[in-house]
């Protein structure tokens, strides 16, 4: 028989789940703070869920609440770094069937899985051949950036879709695994801070996993990589995501975004709460080249920008690549909504530039009605004059 007490605890966590909020259990000496569930928030820009399945693989079974469970987290993830940083967001909303549960489009696919993957594998093939059908079973996706956990191989990617508010971050489907996503949101988040009942591989796999998933939809939001801190969650901070959901770490912020790719995604339409829906052009790179060649030992790259917009600019981010796997976020600059920028500027190299290595600059750039557009610039560096 169940006592007051228990019955008391048992109805007031149900409480907290039907009407949404976070919540904490105990576990040994802190507590473990639960995401709270998801609810439609109305927005006319939704992340679709999509679960692909080639025609040689098999189903899972509980793909949808897996899906749930996962994206509570991610959901979570995203508001709290966006305010933590300084920018104001009701979070990430989702398409939901008629009963208000999230809505995971399950599109089987017309050929076997070695088809998607190509071989050898060719990830702008397995992009191009699972969207293609996704289209056609789900509808075009203007103002629907998808996700897919896709059973067609082990992959994790994502491209943006810029000119029509959209996108596709693809992942494993094994994220949809008994080893990886627990059915209840309690035991994945016991999962991902090792409680009593996970050993640490386990806890690794399942913090990795979902981890993997935020740092591929942030490259949706205009987010790049950054090798500069090992907490970011677009480096490889994400390996410690369970730090995030226990009280003894979570202050700290252990894991997270760069104020620059927060700020980014703030002016996304998916996370801003104000923006002019009629305004659908995005900046105008007149310029972005690099002003003198670059030279062994150099570790300032000097480049000249031209940009305008006709609303105002809200973020602007280069990102060098290029030898030593760098990819390290070289610039964030404070446009402070203008509508023109047109001055030169100093990017730090990580580290010293060798002769012959590639170097690649990637700029990103977003404007207050959340149009994105990229640049690119690609050379090498050259011995050093004597």
């Amino acid at each position: 028989m169940v006592n007051r007490v228990q019955f008391h605890f048992v109805l007031i966590l149900f409480i907290y789940m039907m009407i949404g909020c976070a919540y904490s259990v105990e576990e040994s000496n802190h507590r473990v703070m639960i995401p709270p569930a998801l609810k439609d928030l109305g927005k006319d820009y939704k992340l679709r869920i999509v679960y692909f399945v080639p025609s040689d693989k098999q189903i899972k079974r509980s793909y949808k609440k897996k899906s749930e469970v996962l994206m509570r987290v991610v959901s979570d993830v995203y508001t709290k770094e966006l305010k933590a940083n300084g920018f104001d967001t009701d979070g990430l909303d989702f398409e939901f069937d008629d009963k208000g549960a999230l809505l995971v489009h399950l599109v089987k696919g017309k050929r076997k899985s070695k088809f998607y993957m190509g071989d050898p594998v060719d990830l702008d093939h397995l992009l191009n051949s699972q969207q293609q059908e996704i289209w056609e079973q789900t509808g075009f996706s203007r103002n629907r950036p998808t996700l897919v956990f896709s059973e067609a191989g082990s992959v994790a990617e994502a491209r943006p879709m810029p000119q029509v508010y959209s996108g596709l971050a693809c992942v494993s489907a094994d994220a949809l695994s008994d080893e990886v996503t627990a059915l209840s949101i309690v035991d994945h988040i016991g999962r991902l801070i090792q409680s009593d009942k996970f050993t640490k591989d386990q806890s690794q796999v399942s913090q990795t996993t979902n981890g993997v998933i935020i740092h591929e939809i942030g490259h949706i939001f205009g987010m790049l990589h950054d090798t500069a801190d090992s907490r970011y969650i677009m480096m490889r901070g994400y390996d410690n995501l369970g730090k995030m959901f226990n009280s003894k770490f979570a202050r700290q912020r252990p894991v997270r975004f760069s104020k620059a790719h927060a700020r980014i995604a703030s002016f996304s339409r998916f996370l801003n709460e104000s923006f002019d829906v009629s305004d659908d052009e995005p900046p105008s790179v007149k310029r972005f080249e690099i002003v003198s060649p670059l030279e062994e030992g150099d570790q300032s790259i000097k480049v000249s920008i031209a940009i305008t917009d006709n609303k105002g600019l809200g973020s602007l981010i280069v990102m060098q690549r290029g030898g030593g796997q760098i990819d390290a976020l070289t610039g964030d600059f404070e446009t402070k909504e203008a509508k023109i920028i047109n001055n030169k500027f100093s990017l730090k190299s990580p580290r010293p530039l060798v002769s012959g290595q590639p170097v690649i600059l990637i700029m990103n750039c977003m404007d207050v009605n959340g149009n994105l557009t990229q640049s690119v610039i690609r050379t090498k560096v050259n011995p050093k004059k004597n």
